[in-house]
């Protein structure tokens, strides 16, 4: 299995949280997601190595990932974020920040808050084919199992 670019996983996050919305709490969604974001999400998405337009595309994933997140906070009363939700709310975490202004920012390993990739939070599977960080088969197609990444064991004093 190939790996999956920061970029790719934003949007394959977002678009596994929006498929579990929809089917557990779908109005939630309703005047949120419009025909722009189907053409964003509605499908797996494999960038390859050289993206269109990659600065925008990140930032337009960062905006809409705060957008749903900050939807299913504020109005999902009763609303428990599922796996997918939680995973997306982990990887936006990771991945993006803000300025002094309020504005949000890709993470780049310049500026020291890009997380190491030996203790990143892998989020559960955004496909068929590949397994669960929990390590079981997600529907045994012959996908090899991975166990889940962990931090590094702290620094003894």
């Amino acid at each position: 299995m190939r790996d999956l670019t920061r970029l790719e996983l934003v949007t394959e996050a977002v678009r596994a949280a929006l498929e579990e919305v929809a089917r557990t709490a779908g109005h939630l969604l309703v005047g949120l997601v419009d025909e722009e974001w189907g053409r964003r999400y509605g499908r797996p998405v494999r960038l390859g190595k050289n993206p269109t337009r990659p600065k925008t595309r990140i930032l337009a994933a960062g905006d809409d990932t705060c957008r749903l997140l900050q939807r299913l906070h504020q109005h999902g009363s009763g609303y428990r974020p599922g796996l997918q939700a939680e995973a997306l709310r982990q990887i936006v975490v990771q991945n993006y920040s803000r300025d002094a202004a309020g504005r949000l920012r890709w993470r780049t390993a310049d500026d020291g808050w890009l997380a190491p990739s030996s203790s990143a939070i892998v989020p559960p599977t955004t496909s068929r084919r590949a397994t669960l960080a929990t390590g079981t088969s997600s529907g045994g197609r012959g996908s090899p199992r991975m166990s889940p990444r962990r931090a590094p064991p702290a620094a003894s004093t």
